[in-house]
């Protein structure tokens, strides 16, 4: 008896069901490109100060948690899924390589993607705008968002995009910086381009967001530890954080103002698995 034939990669992406999602093809292997709005922030994670300590998986711990997010859901191996702000493309290579996943990677990024494209690195690379996913309804297993959706400008849009795009059952990964004092402490306003510190919320609004999407939060775990390490990372090699922050004035702020802001901020930062129900 023939067995069915199996849907590709591409095929998922092509022809969005949404009437303003534009079409897709995403090749497997190779980088596609989508619409992304021109007013969107430039990232500091761009920037080779901060991944000449982070390396390409651009975040505190590394592939740490995601590792944590792989066996906590129990993803299964042959599973599709999406890396959220894949950067250069490091996890969707390590899902691919370690877990046996079917991993998409998106990001806004021209710069990364290029670096990605630079390096060879493996798997399919879209550009595109979380909060507007040139892909199906119901097609991925999971999701992971990892160090992203503070830099989004519109976090509720993009859970909106994570559940639409999920399967029934399916699993969202994030992890984050998050706000351990009142929210907005800092004042961001001199800094030019855009931080993960800038969109730091706290845990009441983060879970409100994501149960206001439709999800089930199934963990909630405190891994602030991670991010004391890359700011004694981030110390070791460029002498102090002021140092690090003077990168990113525009002049009107100082550096020593951008690093009081961030200890005001008391940034934590966070693991969170929840189900699409």
């Amino acid at each position: 008896m023939a067995l069915p034939r199996r849907r590709s990669t591409s095929a998922l992406l092509v022809g969005a069901s949404r009437s303003n999602a534009p079409a897709l093809e995403c090749i497997p292997g190779r980088f596609a490109s989508h619409s992304v709005s021109a007013d969107l922030p430039v990232n500091v994670y761009e920037s080779t100060r901060l991944r000449k300590v982070t390396g390409s998986p651009i975040r505190p711990g590394g592939y740490a948690l995601t590792e944590r997010g792989v066996s906590f859901c129990g993803i299964p191996e042959g599973s599709l899924v999406l890396d959220a702000g894949c950067g250069e493309g490091a996890t969707v290579e390590y899902l691919k390589d370690r877990y046996g996943l079917k991993p998409i990677g998106i990001d806004i990024s021209e710069l990364l993607l290029e670096e990605a494209r630079r390096k060879k690195t493996s798997g399919s690379l879209v550009r595109a705008d979380a909060s507007r996913l040139p892909v199906r309804d119901s097609i991925f297993s999971a999701v992971f968002c990892e160090c992203v959706l503070s830099l989004t400008p519109d976090p509720t849009k993009v859970l909106a995009e994570f559940f639409r795009t999920l399967n029934p059952g399916g699993f969202l990964v994030v992890t984050d910086i998050y706000s351990r004092a009142n929210e907005n402490a800092g004042k961001w306003k001199g800094m030019t381009g855009n931080c993960c510190l800038k969109g730091a919320v706290s845990e009441e609004r983060i879970r409100q967001n994501v149960s206001d999407a439709g999800f089930a939060i199934l963990a909630w775990e405190d891994h602030s530890n991670l991010l004391k390490i890359l700011a004694a990372q981030m110390v070791f090699a460029y002498g102090s954080m002021k140092q690090f922050w003077s990168s990113f004035c525009d002049g009107s702020h100082s550096s020593d103002g951008l690093a009081a802001s961030a200890e005001k901020l008391r940034p934590g930062y966070y693991f969170l698995a929840a189900k699409k129900v």
